[in-house]
């Protein structure tokens, strides 16, 4: 466990709701396009029914043109949402990537500090083994 762990999982949060968000812009812009899809085989579908039957449309043609636009402005704010999503995403990720980066580096030195505590002790048991033999060394001769 790290100091960073915290602020490591907030950011992984914000990189999932990120990555959900965006993949509803996605969807939306998809939906959108195939909207246009259809409305402009609508609209070539009507002028031919147009050109055989002769009706007065020029309120059919305003709402078809008023619908096209409808969907061109949501197309195009989906997009600069898409946009804007994707540069958020790399900020996030960056943030969160630097912050996994400090976690490490925290836990490498964590790490590094014990062993060297470890190998401290290894030398003082190993010392206090030599100063036992010579002790008993010198009582013996």
């Amino acid at each position: 466990m790290t100091p960073f762990d915290t602020a490591l999982r907030v950011k992984r949060r914000e990189v999932d709701a990120v990555k959900v968000s965006i993949s509803v812009e996605v969807e939306t812009i998809t939906t959108l396009d195939q909207q246009t899809l259809a409305h402009e085989i609508r609209m070539r579908e009507e002028r031919a029914l147009a050109l055989t039957v002769p009706v007065a449309s020029d309120a059919w043609r305003l709402r078809m043109k008023a619908e096209r636009a409808r969907l061109d402005q949501q197309s195009q704010l989906a997009n600069v949402r898409l946009t804007t999503l994707r540069a958020q995403a790399v900020e996030v990720y960056g943030t969160m990537r630097a912050i996994e980066g400090a976690a490490g580096r925290f836990k490498d030195e964590a790490e590094r500090v014990a062993a060297g505590a470890e190998q401290a002790m290894i030398d003082d048991i190993a010392a206090a083994k030599l100063v036992i033999a010579r002790r008993a060394v010198e009582r013996n001769a």
